[in-house]
């Protein structure tokens, strides 16, 4: 091989094409990363609340998917019921659950979530069984795409590139809208938006809503990809979390910036040592706190 096929590292040596499919691979794993993260950072941003259940969220957006797309054969059908059905799930969990004790110990929301994780995951296994299910790849996004180096799956690319459009659509959202300026308002003085005559509560269930729609999109995007297991939500919210942290907490940017830097780093150092693609993000995510404890783009509390 010449040295423009081939790069090396001692004792690794690997093709370009080969590099260059396992950076989009990152970029693919990041924006998933971005979309949980996301709705996590909302949540917490205004309401202030760590939500351990996030990830059982995206987990029955995938059930929800694959179910609607083994009855209809359309998986953008399950792409639109998947976000709906955990919006709805989001809604009551906020109105019936976390709302009663937003002003008790924070302690308390924890074990909270922390249970709700449990029950809905032991909910998933009783209707859809305790063993993995095979989610299948749209057959319009069954093939590769040729860009001379290299070629990539098209469904991955559709994973990058709808990902994107939602955080586009989140961000504008909550920068150019009536609605988006009132969520922000209560985030930075929720009291002088309660003043204002506007009901901070019915804020909440909004904006819990809207974080478990995203995260039940991206439980649909990484069905073709993981497969649907009862599982898959503990998998994707711990590097989730890592995001998060690593961003600065309740930070958009920085859930953005924080999951395609993840994403790189676990996909890229399964190329050189798969056991340590796991471990890896939680050293990169100390070293950063040591230098930068509020995270890359964490506001700085004042006490």
């Amino acid at each position: 091989m010449t040295a423009l096929s081939t790069i090396s590292w001692l004792p690794l040596q690997v093709s370009v094409n080969y590099l260059l499919t396992q950076l989009l691979n990152g970029i693919a794993l990041g924006m998933i990363l971005v979309l949980i993260a996301f709705g996590l950072s909302i949540i917490f941003g205004l309401m202030g609340v760590v939500n351990f259940a996030h990830g059982e969220f995206l987990l029955v957006g995938t059930y929800v998917a694959l179910t609607v797309i083994q009855i209809t054969g359309s998986f953008l059908l399950g792409l639109i019921a998947a976000p709906i059905a955990v919006a709805l799930l989001g809604a009551v969990v906020e109105r019936f659950t976390l709302r009663p004790i937003y002003d008790r110990d924070i302690l308390l929301q924890l074990l909270l979530t922390f249970g709700l994780a449990e029950i809905i995951r032991e909910v998933v296994m009783i209707i859809w069984g305790r063993t993995g299910t095979s989610f299948p790849t749209p057959s319009w996004a069954v093939g590769t795409l040729d860009f001379t180096l290299f070629t990539y799956p098209m469904y991955r690319l559709f994973v990058i590139s709808l990902a994107a459009l939602i955080v586009v659509s989140v961000y504008v959202f909550l920068t150019q809208t009536d609605t988006g300026l009132i969520i922000r308002g209560a985030t930075a003085d929720r009291e002088m938006v309660n003043a204002l005559g506007i009901d901070v509560k019915q804020t909440f269930l909004v904006v819990f809503a809207i974080g478990s729609a995203i995260a039940g999109i991206a439980g649909a995007l990484i069905g073709p990809l993981r497969s649907a297991y009862p599982t898959l939500g503990i998998d994707l919210i711990i590097p989730a979390f890592v995001v998060v942290v690593v961003g600065g907490l309740g930070s958009l940017r920085g859930s953005i910036l924080a999951g395609l830097l993840i994403g790189e780093l676990m996909v890229l150092t399964g190329v050189v040592y798969s056991p340590m693609s796991n471990v890896i993000i939680f050293v990169f995510m100390a070293l950063l706190l040591l230098v930068r404890p509020r995270g890359l783009f964490g506001r700085e509390v004042v006490e």
